[in-house]
């Protein structure tokens, strides 16, 4: 019996996301938000795994993942530390509820520095997907109904939250799988020049 192409040791096609991870303090305080949505409202949810801001999602092959390693880490390079600021609560109407991110042209920047790797990204024939309204979900697939009765009390509503994004992960799972496991952790090294240490994340 023959075996196809991606069957093969090295060919085998995986998922992979790149993400920003918030600190375990805003993490724990993000989880309690999406308990607090879900079960107030009685929303049942798949299980999503730790509050992240994702910012590409691609598939590939094993043989190619150090070459895009590679290349991220050459974006990491050039990329310089950041703030993110959490703010408050939005929505697509009708169907899912997720916290802002108010700088989010900060990370829409990130997320366009990291297209330098699209064509790696590309090369399992599956167009890789750049985040055009990064945010972190809290929950999506809403019914109608739960969802106008939860937006009445969460336009009001109020989050903040704030951390330093000073590297990026990179997640890798199997076709069928449902946990990701953490490939590498890439830091962001750019330093200004003659820049003074307690100037450089201002």
């Amino acid at each position: 019996m023959e075996t196809t192409l991606t069957q093969m040791p090295g060919y085998r096609l995986y998922e992979y996301l790149l993400i920003l991870n918030p600190h375990e303090e805003l993490r724990h305080k993000i989880e309690k938000a999406r308990k607090e949505l879900q079960e107030t409202y009685h929303i049942l949810q798949p299980h999503t795994g730790r509050p992240n801001i994702t910012l590409v999602r691609f598939a590939a092959t094993k043989a190619m993942e150090e070459k895009i390693i590679n290349r991220l880490q050459q974006v990491a390079m050039a990329e310089k530390p950041f703030i993110v600021e959490l703010r408050d609560f939005g929505s697509y109407p009708m169907h899912a509820i997720f916290i802002c991110i108010a700088n989010q042209p900060r990370v829409l920047q990130l997320i366009k520095n990291l297209k330098q790797a699209r064509m790696l990204m590309k090369a399992s024939g599956e167009d890789p997907h750049f985040l055009l309204d990064p945010q972190i979900a809290l929950a999506g697939r809403i019914p109608k109904e739960k969802y106008l009765e939860a937006m009445k009390q969460y336009l009001k509503k109020s989050f903040t939250g704030r951390f330093l994004a000073d590297a990026f992960l990179l997640l890798r799972k199997g076709k069928n799988e449902k946990r990701y496991e953490i490939v590498r952790r890439f830091e962001f090294e750019y330093l200004p020049v003659n820049a003074e240490q307690g100037n450089l994340f201002q």
